[in-house]
């Protein structure tokens, strides 16, 4: 896991000279210990250099060959590992040092390091310009190891926008979107929602005032990452209104629970899912919701919706017959939990998920509660 996500997010310059620079440094100190400790550890990198280069390597090699063999449970995400761009880039230097200290046959070693230095730097601008045309996005940026043209495979296989830094963008967009409206959406000041409240906040100030969130209403719009579902099937619910993509991947989406605000031909596919889902007679109830099996999507209805009922999100619980199907990190849990949302048109309230087609044990549907667990869950027979 942590060489991959190395391997991945660094110029691919840095990682050459940073490999080039352990194995420079490597050699030196074989040349130290060869010449024994009377004669000095060499001439090339002195014993300052060679003293200061072998605490660099410890301080890269050791934490990550501590994480792989010792699998600590604390380090499950890359950004516990920023601290080992520093010394990596550190041991780049070396490499550029050996570089230009070496002699070859038929070549001036200032001839050699000035070549080094050039793709070097050529190898960083390559970089810095990549990370320019995806601006505001650099954050993202991934080097040519993995595949970044075909639609949605980073966004889908990896973690892109942990932080949610582009939720800004976003904010920006439904401004340009509504321009004369008030609009309802999320900004508790509590850490769950911190980012957003941050987002929010270094908006100009009279589109700041522009967001309320009132508890009562419904949201107007949901701003979220792309959905992570290797092992799900797709199920594009609510309507998306806008993607925003980087290299290619959808990186967030807007989308709204309000069908009064997408094309007409849109809203009647969400109409017409109504129709059929309600064409038999459903399986369970929950807070005054119908459950209904239709083929391979699980649906749930309201028909007299009142304001506020979907101010909250649906959480969804799938049981696989076989857990075989499970990623590891589910295995404990023995099941899938997904958020879903829902769509309200004529007065009722809709929502739905395409379930997997592999067999599964159990289905629970409830609906998250504001400070974390449910305020009411179902059972779904099969």
């Amino acid at each position: 896991y942590v060489l991959r996500w190395f391997a991945i997010s660094q110029p691919p310059v840095t990682l050459l000279l940073g490999l080039l620079g352990l194995v420079a440094l490597g050699l030196a100190a074989q040349g130290a210990v060869g010449r024994g400790a009377g004669a000095g550890p060499g001439v090339a990198w002195g014993g300052a250099e060679l003293r200061f280069g072998g605490l660099l390597a410890a301080c890269f090699v050791l934490p990550m060959a501590a994480f792989i063999l010792l699998r600590p449970g604390t380090g499950d995400g890359w950004r516990h590992f920023y601290f080992l761009h520093g010394p990596f880039c550190l041991l780049a230097t070396f490499a550029l040092m050996g570089l230009r200290q070496l002699s070859a046959r038929g070549l001036r070693k200032e001839w050699l390091g000035g070549a080094a230095c050039a793709l070097t730097a050529a190898g960083l601008g390559a970089a810095a310009l990549e990370m320019a045309q995806i601006h505001p996005n650099q954050h993202l940026y991934f080097n040519f190891f993995v595949d970044r043209e075909t639609p949605e495979q980073l966004s889908e296989r990896y973690e892109t926008d942990y932080w949610d830094m582009m939720l800004r963008q976003g904010y920006e967009h439904i401004l340009r979107r509504e321009p004369a409206s008030i609009i309802n959406m999320r900004r508790r000041q509590v850490h769950l929602w911190a980012d957003i409240n941050r987002n929010v906040q270094i908006l100009p100030a009279a589109a700041r005032n522009r967001f309320t969130y009132d508890r009562s209403r419904d949201l107007d719009f949901y701003l979220g990452g792309s959905a992570k579902q290797r092992f799900l099937p797709k199920d594009p619910f609510p309507p998306v209104l806008h993607r925003f993509k980087v290299y290619n991947n959808t990186m967030l989406t807007l989308s709204t629970p309000d069908l009064s605000r997408v094309a007409p031909a849109v809203a009647e596919e969400y109409r017409a899912l109504h129709r059929a889902a309600t064409a038999g007679a459903p399986v369970a109830r929950g807070e005054g919701f119908d459950v209904h099996l239709h083929g391979d999507r699980l649906a749930w209805v309201k028909e007299a919706c009142e304001p506020g009922a979907l101010k909250r999100e649906f959480l969804l619980k799938l049981y696989p017959a076989d857990p075989g199907r499970l990623p590891e990190s589910r295995r404990r849990w023995g099941y899938f939990e997904l958020g879903a949302r829902g769509v309200r048109f004529d007065g009722k309230c809709l929502g739905a998920r395409r379930l997997p087609d592999f067999a599964l044990a159990r289905i629970r549907l409830g609906q998250s509660a504001s400070g974390g667990g449910v305020v009411w869950e179902t059972e779904v027979p099969l």
